[in-house]
């Protein structure tokens, strides 16, 4: 394997065999449309020209901007010899600066595009290019158009000093432009993607995602090097920065065209569900059957209805290895809906069930699209509770719990909640918001209080207390046997509880959802039991505490 670094490739060289694996590449059809090696999927620099013919429709792409004059400031002198290397490389590469901005079309949705090019000066951002970034933003909301910035950049342009890095500032707050608009900006991260470019317009999109092997950050690894005790740790690449949530997804420059359209088209959208549709059920034998307080090891797990329910799904921040939530744009019919699915699989226990911070976080990640964009959130729960861990506890996950309730209780676009398997203890609170409650009939409300299963809720208990608003009544055979005829049943009341929430006014939704709590039945058996257990444990803490304060 080669150093991406050290062995970085200039852009447009053609090569015989390919530096990473060895295996020859100048006459595979592959390796001249996109520039990827077949054999080891190593992605070669490519200038904005190639970029361009990867993106976007042939033919669509219209440039603005090209030539713009800015007034120099007084108190910048420039170097004789940076004029000079900035006239040989205009005439080298055919550019006027290390950005080209314009239109296109991707997937046949006009986009304004943003490319850098590393060809140029290392494609650093300096006065005119933070301009032309400016304008194109300026271009996107006078227009109504989604933004795609393509980041080739070793960061800034030292020759211009201060009035270099006054761009982070300038393009960072021109990104603001597109949100009363709701348009999308998505950031592509090419290799390198770093400096200041990185660390201001780009990292601010809604959006980000990289190419495979792309290294990225604020700093450059020497820099890094000089106060790291081992250097072999330093991993700046795309996949680094994905498996830790500092980006969205890592997409294949061949499939690059395809997902960009997609992300637009579900983000642009503005179709929604029509008014009170009212599906009817299909034909289900339903069989009565007694409640058991224990969940089965083979009921599905959320992610297993989900793909039967939703088309178009792109996950976001899905590093699900280490997290049980994951994060979504997806359709629900013709509508773009916000997903933030709990993926506990109980057979072979990948994550325990357990919340930990980062699936808090994801929760303020799904309000912020969902505010943005004007979309529903749907949110699958299944869990067996908060990962009671000092890290967890250290890093706030009380606070993030307490302003996770806050925000969703004021959250003025629809939100629906549909328990498939076990909610236990605080960490389902934020959930029980959402303006419809959904519960699959053999789920369970586990209060986490009573080891011996006395503070279980099954779905009955729940609707009667006030808890949920509907039961999904399971096909015959349970969940776990008959997922096709679940996922149908779950779908259709996804469809008719946003058909009347879509045209539910926002001062309503947010009215409703507090007043649901100031009316719980508490005179109900079963809460009464919960919480008279919850007083006896705390009783017998505190009396626990009281007798080792006196000893």
């Amino acid at each position: 394997m080669i150093n991406k670094e050290e062995n970085y490739i200039g852009l447009g060289e053609n090569l015989r065999e390919c530096l990473s694996c060895q295996e020859k590449i100048s006459e595979t059809d592959f390796y001249e449309k996109y520039r990827i090696c077949p054999y080891c999927n190593f992605h070669y620099s490519i200038d904005f020209a190639k970029r361009l013919e990867v993106i976007s429709d042939q033919g669509s792409f219209v440039e603005f901007n090209k030539n713009i004059s800015v007034r120099k400031p007084k108190n910048l002198k420039l170097n004789p010899n940076y004029k000079k290397n900035v006239k040989n490389t205009r005439e080298r590469t055919g550019l006027e600066e290390a950005v080209v901005t314009g239109t296109c079309n991707i997937g046949g949705i006009k986009t304004v595009i943003i490319l850098l090019d590393f060809g140029f000066l290392g494609g650093s951002m300096g006065i005119i290019v933070g301009e032309k970034i400016s304008k194109a933003f300026s271009y996107s909301k006078k227009n109504s158009l989604p933004v795609l910035s393509v980041i080739s950049s070793g960061g800034r342009r030292v020759q211009e000093g201060i009035f270099s890095l006054i761009q982070m500032i300038k393009t960072t707050n021109a990104t603001d432009e597109l949100n009363d608009k709701k348009l999308p900006h998505i950031a592509l991260l090419t290799n390198p993607s770093g400096g200041q470019v990185y660390s201001s317009f780009a990292i601010s999109a809604d959006i980000k995602i990289a190419e495979p092997g792309a290294i990225i950050g604020m700093f450059s690894r020497n820099e890094i090097g000089k106060t790291s005790i081992d250097n072999k740790e330093i991993d700046l690449t795309s996949e680094n920065f994905f498996e830790n949530g500092l980006i969205d997804n890592i997409v294949a420059r061949n499939n690059l065209k395809k997902e960009i359209a997609s992300i637009l088209e579900s983000l642009t959208s503005t179709d929604k569900i029509p008014k009170k549709v009212d599906l009817e059920l299909p034909e289900i034998e339903f069989i009565k059957s007694n409640q058991t307080k224990k969940i089965e090891k083979s009921r599905p797990s959320a992610k297993q209805y989900f793909y039967s329910i939703f088309d178009d799904v792109i996950p976001l921040k899905d590093n699900s290895e280490k997290n049980l939530s994951t994060l979504g744009i997806a359709k629900l019919g013709s509508q773009s809906i916000i997903y933030l699915v709990q993926n506990f699989q109980r057979i072979n226990k990948t994550n325990g069930g357990k919340l930990n911070i980062n699936d808090f976080e994801k929760i303020k990640d799904a309000i912020r699209f969902s505010k943005k964009f004007k979309l529903p959130i749907i949110f699958f729960v299944d869990n067996k509770g908060i990962n009671n861990t000092f890290e967890n506890e250290i890093s706030g996950i009380a606070n993030s719990l307490a302003e996770n309730i806050k925000l969703l209780s004021n959250h003025d676009e629809p939100l629906i909640s549909i328990i498939t398997g076990e909610t236990t203890s605080e960490g389902s609170l934020p959930y029980f918001i959402s303006d419809s409650v959904l519960m699959l009939e053999h789920s369970i409300l586990n209060t986490g209080l009573d080891s011996k299963g006395k503070d279980i809720l099954d779905s009955y208990d729940c609707l009667e207390t006030g808890i949920i608003d509907k039961i999904i009544k399971e096909p015959p055979l349970g969940a776990s046997k008959g997922l096709e005829d679940m996922s149908r049943l779950i779908k259709i009341n996804l469809i008719n509880e946003l058909s009347v929430l879509n045209y539910t006014s926002k001062r309503k939704l947010i009215r409703t959802r507090i007043k649901k709590f100031q009316e719980i039945d508490m005179r109900h058996n079963k809460l009464v039991e919960s919480v008279s257990n919850e007083i006896k444990v705390w009783r017998n803490v505190l009396k626990a505490g009281y007798k080792a304060l006196r000893n």
